[in-house]
Order: C-alpha cells, then structure tokens, then sequence
C-alpha cells in the first residue's frame, strides 16, 4: 500500500484532483407480518415475509476537497456502469489531470476499461490507480461509505427510496477528514488477522 500512498502524494503535490472511488449497494429490507388461520384447533400461525431491494451508487471522494460526489448506478455494477459514472466524473471535473484510485474489482480492471485512459480515447484525461489486493481498509471511500451504511442502519424506513435517500444525503451533507494516512481505527475484536 505504501506505493500507491507515495503515487498519490505525489500526484496531489504536483496539482492533480485525486479521487478515490468505489460502489457501495445499501438494502432496503420490508416486513410484511400476516396472521395464519389456525390449522387443527391450534393458535393463529404467524408468517414474516421479507422483501430486499438495493440501489447501488458509484461515490468518488476528493482528497483536496473531503467531499463525496455520488451517482446512482442503475441496474448491476460491472465495467459499463464503472465507464459510465467515470466518464461523468471527468466531465464534472474541471481540473485537467484526473487520478482515481480504483479498487481491484474484476470489472475496474477489464480491458474494456483500462483501453479508455490512453491518450485520445474517452477517459484520457483519468489515470487510474490500483492499490494491491486485499486493501479495502486502507481505501478512505471504504471507510466514508461503512461510515453512511451504519448510520442509517437502525433507523427502519417506510419504502426503498427513502433508505436511499437517507443514504445519499448522509454522503452528500458532510465533508469526511479522511485521507491514507488518517482513516478511522477498525475495530478488531472479533478480526484474528491483525
């Protein structure tokens, strides 16, 4: 991991708007509670259908400016959504070198994808950087979204698009003072590998 702290500093210190981006996929779970009729003379049965429904959002944290910008991903997340929400970030970003650290998802490494950074393509102006494998906790968009997904998580909504919603404007509402070297301590009590 050090090796892509050190390209990342460098990137920042020489003018770059460095990005570190992932998905994140919050659920939405309904309980329609129904009352059985007795069967033989017994007591009233109880049933608990649950019904789950997720929205997934592509979220790209700024490094210079701690805030999050978040798309919503429609449909599965694969390397079109992936292209998709990176050619609008690029868009939406004035400056004119872009970096993103990209986690090692299958779809984030695709050749469909790592063909559009070269010079004259769609996403040229994105340099994409990968941390080594198995690094999730030392990726500060990990720690932003874990930070949003427990804060709405005991709170039950009425309908999906208000879980969301919650969602989204919990991201969308702070600043978050995360970087690679200040992420939030993890707790370990149960984590035999650290």
């Amino acid at each position: 991991m050090a090796w892509a702290t050190t390209q990342v500093k460098a990137l920042l210190d020489a003018g770059w708007k460095v990005y570190t981006a992932d998905e994140a996929r919050p659920e939405h779970e309904a309980w329609t509670r129904r009352m059985q009729p007795p069967k033989g003379g017994s007591a009233p049965g109880r049933s608990v259908d649950r019904q789950r429904t997720s929205q997934s959002f592509f979220g790209a944290f700024s490094l210079i400016g701690k805030r999050v910008t978040l798309y919503p991903i429609e449909g599965n997340r694969n390397t079109w959504r992936t292209i998709l929400a990176l050619e609008r970030l690029q868009r939406e970003t004035e400056a004119g070198k872009i970096a993103v650290v990209l986690d090692n998802a299958r779809f984030h490494q695709a050749k469909a994808l790592t063909g559009l950074h070269e010079p004259g393509r769609l996403l040229e102006r994105i340099t994409p950087i990968h941390p080594p494998p198995y690094a999730p906790d030392h990726n500060p968009v990990e720690h932003v979204r874990n930070t949003a997904k427990s804060n709405i998580a005991n709170i039950q909504r009425e309908t999906p698009e208000e879980t969301f919603g919650a969602f989204a404007s919990y991201i969308a509402s702070r600043t978050f003072d995360y970087d690679f070297e200040h992420l939030p301590l993890r707790e370990t009590r149960n984590d035999f590998v650290s």
